[in-house]
């Protein structure tokens, strides 16, 4: 269960670690960004991704992956965007694009559970009809 919460966990801090740049840090050296803001986005959007996959080998929560699809939906519909200053209508479509993502995977959830329990259904019918099989040659 340990293992859980920390998957869960850096599931969670993988998405919000790409809005550590609105906290106002100031560095003396920027690695030739233009500004810290600018730095510290590159560096948290290269490392969330990696940061997602080291928790989802923890076996998180599903629950959990709505943080980062809801982020990295956010940006993308703000990089796809014509104001930049502003995040305008982004986390409405960011917001949309979970709730298509949760319809999605119940659907998909249902689906696979429908197909093991007809699938366990007929080895249970050809386990059966084995066994009456065997009583009947006896």
């Amino acid at each position: 269960m340990k293992d859980r919460f920390f998957g869960t966990f850096l599931v969670v801090i993988s998405a919000l670690i790409t809005y550590s740049d609105k906290l106002g840090f100031e560095f003396d050296y920027n690695f030739e960004y233009n500004s810290t803001t600018n730095f510290i986005y590159a560096l948290t959007t290269t490392l969330s991704p990696i940061i997602l996959a080291i928790g989802a080998n923890f076996r998180p929560l599903r629950i959990s992956f709505i943080f980062p699809i809801f982020i990295y939906s956010a940006n993308l519909f703000w990089v796809l965007s014509n104001n930049k200053s502003d995040m305008g209508y982004s986390y409405h479509y960011a917001f949309a694009v979970v709730i298509c993502f949760v319809l999605l995977i119940l659907f998909v959830d249902k689906f696979i559970k429908k197909e093991k329990y007809y699938k366990n259904k007929v080895s249970l019918l050809e386990a059966l009809l084995d066994l009456k099989i065997a009583i009947h040659d006896k």
